[in-house]
């Protein structure tokens, strides 16, 4: 079972982020960020989390007894004035905020007082053509100069760092919200809706229409979250408001997916490791923390929580097993992370053997995944 803290913060936690670490030989952070949303005054926070060391026994070595404790301190705290939707890293001091009231703004770490502070706000960049603004919903960056946003008005914008004026504005690309982004590679993105569509877009075409265009099911049950495999970005993960996870191979056009049923409420967010991308998590409305654990494919199946739906084209050359995912012949195990069901989890990152996760209960779990040590 893995160890686990619990942090209570006084606040419903939107997103959770690792403060990136660039440099193999770094050590792993050990600061993280929240947002919070439904709150009077809504807040961002920067959090501490760092293993204590029980005591050494007479001969040198650890206490039998020890509990390792690893529970989150909180460094600063700002407000913020409107529900956070999503929070990704920029560089390894600056980050970016989407927001409700359609701004998108670049914060600053200061490591000296160990504060946050603004740098700049692309004000409204999403609303409505009366010019009523509408929610920015997520965001992804490239590198340390774009940053791009997708919103309930169903536009995508990208942003380059140091530049007032958008970089670029696709309008109205779609007719209901963009819920995800991710930038495939430098000048493309892919986003999922609340149509269930998943769309790539060039950046260098002048044209609206996506350069590739996906659809789940007929019944168009909206896409929530995505994350692009961290060594083959053709590979991507979705999840959607019916709980089911999709794993799809973008190379291929007419099955390009695999469908596996997952939680019971709509799936907030899908992360692979970014190291050990055999392993993957996701987490819902229901309350649970799932690891999708493929390290062991080529077992006979067997399925924990999840039941593999359907199959993908797989590619026999591919040394990804998340694209052979054929159900008589392999394994995928899956583990529940947290105690018990609580109110929704609503975000979760990791990095290197720690999991963060936080929730509509106003808690922040931190844990420990001795197999990834």
């Amino acid at each position: 079972m893995a160890e686990f803290s619990v942090k209570f913060v006084s606040q419903k936690i939107s997103k959770i982020r690792w403060k990136t670490q660039y440099g193999t030989r770094l050590a792993p952070s050990t600061t993280f960020v929240t947002g919070s949303w439904g709150e009077y005054q809504n807040r961002i926070c920067m959090w501490k989390l760092e293993d204590k060391v029980g005591p050494q026994d007479e001969d040198g070595g650890m206490d039998m007894e020890m509990t390792l404790e690893h529970e989150p301190q909180k460094v600063f705290e700002m407000s913020h004035p409107a529900d956070i939707f999503d929070i990704q890293y920029v560089s390894t001091e600056m980050f970016a905020v989407a927001s409700a009231d359609g701004n998108l703004s670049l914060m600053k770490h200061q490591p000296k007082t160990q504060t946050i502070s603004p740098v700049y706000s692309w004000q409204e960049l999403h609303h409505l053509s009366s010019g009523v603004p509408m929610p920015c919903t997520c965001i992804a960056a490239r590198g340390d100069d774009w940053i791009a946003s997708g919103g309930e008005d169903g536009s995508l914008a990208v942003v380059e760092i140091g530049q007032k004026e958008p970089r670029h504005i696709l309008e109205k690309v779609d007719s209901c919200s963009i819920n995800a982004l991710a930038f495939l590679k430098q000048s493309e993105i892919i986003t999922v809706n609340s149509f269930g569509q998943l769309k790539t877009y060039d950046l260098r075409q002048e044209s609206k229409k996506p350069a590739q265009f996906f659809s789940v099911t007929e019944s168009h049950t909206p896409l929530l979250c995505l994350d692009k495999h961290p060594g083959q970005a053709h590979i991507v993960a979705t999840g959607g408001e019916d709980g089911m996870l999709t794993i799809w191979d973008l190379r291929q056009d007419k099955f390009p997916m695999t469908l596996l049923e997952a939680h019971t409420g709509p799936m907030w967010e899908v992360k692979f490791h970014p190291h050990n991308p055999l392993h993957l998590f996701t987490c819902s409305n229901d309350g649970s923390l799932w690891h999708w654990d493929g390290s062991s494919f080529s077992a006979p199946a067997s399925y924990g929580h999840g039941k593999v739906k359907g199959g993908a084209n797989s590619d026999p050359g591919s040394n990804s097993p998340w694209l052979t995912l054929e159900t008589s012949r392999h394994k995928l195990d899956i583990a529940s992370l947290l105690p018990n069901k609580s109110l929704p989890v609503n975000s979760l990152d990791i990095e290197s053997d720690t999991l963060l996760c936080g929730t509509d209960s106003e808690t922040i779990y931190s844990i420990k995944l001795p197999m990834l040590s």
